[in-house]
């Protein structure tokens, strides 16, 4: 005999609190099931703060946060590290201090479609101190590697841009007064020459407002070395037949710059310093200018005498014979 409709629904709600509470175990269950098939993954991805244009961290705080990622094993190693996102978001503070701020996490790219996954961050928050941020005007200094060929020195360079405006916090900028560049390489360089580098900012909490290109332009020259050279003997050219010159044999001094190279194989021969005596027309007494005579590439500082008093004779007729013979 069919039953009614009132007697089926009376028999399907009859002890409804256990059968609710059946459904609700089996529930669980086949949710812990699931949960014991799920597997673990750790990772590390960057932490990146994001800050409003008045504060800026002035603090250290770590550059990298680790992650569990728990979910089905071929869905969680398919994950990238570029798709989790770790940020630490100081827009919304608006006052100097020491705030603890949460890490937030997130999913990008693959990591948006994997169901179940759970992600878990270590730290989940952090202590940070932050303060006004300010930006400034530095100059631009230049670092180097390496040296030059021997022999060789810096004798000038210029920047450009000479100065770069950089930002950070307030207790940093106060004492921050110039940026230096990336080392600038010297090896084996003996003229002049231009290179391009960048900025390399070593203070963590400073950022930099310019554009990060510097052109630097080198000269450079041959290392001087300066000497003194004593007793050289004084030589005169020039002089006209006819006349001689009746004077006795003059030494001078002389301050040289050369490079060490060149200082050392030099040695000083008569003449270095010089007196020309071809305007003289005849006989007399006459001052002339001492010339300084040194090769290529020395640099006379300072020689003496700078002047010679001479007297010239008219030669005799027999010494003009004598000199034929």
């Amino acid at each position: 005999m069919t039953k009614s409709r009132p007697e089926r629904f009376e028999r399907f709600f009859a002890d409804w609190p256990a059968k609710v509470l059946s459904l609700a175990l089996a529930g669980a269950l086949a949710y812990f099931f699931q949960m014991n098939r799920l597997e673990e993954r750790p990772m590390s991805v960057p932490l990146t703060v994001v800050s409003n244009n008045d504060f800026v961290p002035a603090s250290q705080y770590p550059r990298t946060v680790r992650l569990v990622l728990r979910g089905e094993s071929n869905a969680i190693y398919a994950v990238l590290e570029g798709d989790i996102e770790a940020t630490l978001d100081l827009r919304g503070y608006t006052s100097a201090g020491v705030w603890r701020v949460p890490v937030r996490i997130e999913k990008l790219g693959s990591a948006l479609g994997i169901d179940p996954l759970e992600i878990s961050v270590d730290p989940s928050d952090i202590a940070l101190s932050i303060e006004p941020r300010v930006v400034k005007e530095v100059q631009v200094v230049p670092s180097f590697r390496g040296y030059l060929e021997p022999g060789y020195e810096l004798a000038g360079f210029a920047l450009s841009p000479p100065r770069v405006e950089v930002f950070g916090p307030a207790g940093v900028m106060e004492k921050f007064v110039d940026a230096a560049t990336e080392p600038i390489e010297l090896t084996g360089r003996s003229d002049n020459f231009t290179a391009n580098t960048k900025i390399a900012l070593r203070d963590p909490f400073v950022g930099l407002l310019s554009a990060n290109s510097i052109e630097f332009s080198a000269q450079v020259k041959k290392a001087m070395v300066f000497r003194n050279y004593q007793d050289l003997e004084i030589g005169f050219v020039g002089l006209r037949e006819g006349l001689r010159m009746n004077a006795p044999s003059l030494s001078g001094s002389a301050r040289v710059a050369a490079s060490s190279a060149e200082l050392e194989a030099f040695v000083p021969a008569p003449g270095a310093l010089e007196v020309d005596l071809s305007s003289i027309e005849g006989p007399g007494v006459y001052v002339v200018a001492v010339v300084p005579r040194f090769p290529a590439g020395f640099d006379v500082e300072s020689w003496s005498p700078a002047a010679a008093t001479v007297t010239v004779e008219a030669e005799q007729a027999e010494t003009r014979a004598e000199a034929r013979r």
